[in-house]
């Protein structure tokens, strides 16, 4: 009998862990919210909102998987915000190789828009919102977020493995899909699409981590960032994620998360 209670116990906390449930106990998740309808497409985020009363600092979290796919969804990092006392959307956006740049950024850029616009709604201070983004998520985050144009702005941004400069990679398939032209036919292209030439002394605050091991997305591309915002003197702060490569730090680099929240909440306006 009692072996029968401990397994019964046990399922019951596994389907619990597996529940679509939308409700925590210190946040709430509010699913499929869609920002955006766009070439047959509707475009989709999740809400995750801490339970607190007054308007709250909101972050834009935006997936990578090499702009073909969602491989990482960045559920974890928007449950850490929530609990942070953030609210978190976490969207998707079209993907390559079927829609090419700038689609992806003006995807974001819509997100960013329809987050402002719907303030009131979610209990979001808007004058507060920042963006994240991992791997094609950040690259997205940073093209979206550097070069400020006209409002809404962002007033930090967390980018962690972050393709920089692509033309690093001349020969990449996965930067080829996203601008639709290999680099030899298309080099403007290419040098538009990356984050490093999109820097104005305007910027907001960035925090970069990126994984020692990164084998996918050299270091050096943090180091291109890195350059790049200090040459217009941008508040910038990096992290190596010690030991980790891309997917790893992705995976297991909750320190570099958690220096990613302070960073944020550094940088709300009181």
């Amino acid at each position: 009998m009692k072996i029968l209670i401990v397994v019964l116990i046990s399922l019951f906390v596994i389907a619990c862990a597996m529940s679509p449930t939308k409700t925590r106990h210190d946040f709430r998740v509010m699913k499929d919210q869609v920002f955006k309808e766009v070439d047959g497409q509707t475009l989709k985020g999740d809400i995750y909102q801490a339970k607190t009363a007054e308007a709250k600092p909101a972050v834009l979290v935006v997936h990578g998987g090499g702009w073909t796919n969602r491989s990482g969804d960045m559920a974890r990092v928007c449950e850490k915000l929530a609990k942070a006392g953030f609210v978190a959307f976490n969207i998707t956006y079209r993907l390559a190789p079927a829609d090419h740049h700038p689609a992806q950024l003006n995807d974001v850029s819509d997100a960013l828009q329809w987050l402002y616009d719907n303030a009131e709604k979610y209990q979001i201070d808007k004058e507060n919102i920042s963006g994240w983004g991992y791997s094609a998520g950040a690259h997205l985050i940073l093209l979206a977020g550097l070069d400020r144009q006209q409002p809404p702005y962002f007033k930090s941004i967390v980018a962690g493995g972050t393709p920089a400069k692509l033309t690093a990679w001349p020969k990449s398939p996965l930067v080829t899909k996203l601008i639709g032209k290999p680099m030899n036919e298309a080099e403007t292209e290419w040098e538009s699409a990356s984050p490093v030439n999109h820097v104005t002394a305007d910027s907001p605050p960035v925090f970069l981590y990126h994984g020692q091991w990164d084998a996918l997305v050299e270091p050096e591309q943090m180091a291109y960032m890195q350059a790049a915002l200090e040459e217009k003197n941008v508040p910038v702060e990096t992290d190596t994620v010690n030991f980790l490569g891309h997917i790893g730090t992705y995976l297991l680099g909750r320190g570099a998360e958690n220096r990613g929240i302070e960073y944020i909440r550094a940088h709300v306006a009181q």
